[in-house]
C-alpha cells in the first residue's frame, strides 16, 4: 500500500514538473540587436557607416533565425495545449482548473507571439531609418540604396 502511494506521489510530482517546464519551454523572447541610430549613420566616416549598415543587416538576419525558432516553439506549444484542452473538455468529468489553466496558457502564448512581432517591427523600422540616413549622405556608395 505504501509503495502505491509513493508511486502515485512520484507520478503527480512528475506531471507538475512537466507542466511547469512546458510553461517556460520556449524560453524568453530572443534579444533584438542594436541598430545604428540616425546620428551614428550621419557622423561615422563613409566606410564605417557602410560597415555598420552591413553588420546591422547580418545581426537582423541572425536574430530573425532565432525568432523563427522561438515562434516555431510557440506554435508547437499552442498545438499541444489546444489538443490537451479538447481532450480535457471531452472527458467524462472535465477538470475545470486544468481547462482554465490551458486557456490562460493559450492567452499567454498569443501575447508572447504578439510581443515577438512588435519587437520585429520595431527593429525593422530602426533598420529602415538607419538605411535611409545612410542613403541620404552624399559621400557614400549608394549602390546598396533603393533607386528613387
Amino acid at each position: 500500500m505504501l509503495a502505491r502511494i509513493g508511486v502515485a506521489a512520484a507520478i503527480m510530482a512528475l506531471s507538475v514538473a512537466s507542466a511547469a517546464a512546458q510553461d517556460d519551454m520556449c524560453g524568453d523572447l530572443p534579444i533584438a540587436p542594436e541598430m545604428p541610430t540616425l546620428a551614428d549613420m550621419q557622423q561615422k566616416p563613409p566606410a564605417e557607416a557602410l560597415a555598420a549598415k552591413r553588420a546591422a543587416f547580418a545581426d537582423i538576419k541572425r536574430w530573425q533565425g532565432a525568432l523563427k525558432t522561438y515562434r516555431d516553439c510557440l506554435d508547437a506549444t499552442v498545438d499541444t495545449d489546444n489538443r490537451q484542452l479538447g481532450e480535457t473538455q471531452r472527458s467524462d468529468k472535465p477538470d475545470t482548473k486544468k481547462i482554465a489553466k490551458l486557456r490562460q496558457n493559450l492567452v499567454d502564448l498569443k501575447n508572447a507571439w504578439d510581443a515577438s512581432v512588435d519587437d520585429e517591427e520595431r527593429v525593422v523600422n530602426q533598420w529602415n531609418a538607419a538605411g535611409t540616413a545612410f542613403c541620404l549622405r552624399a559621400d557614400v556608395d549608394r549602390s546598396t540604396c533603393p533607386k528613387r
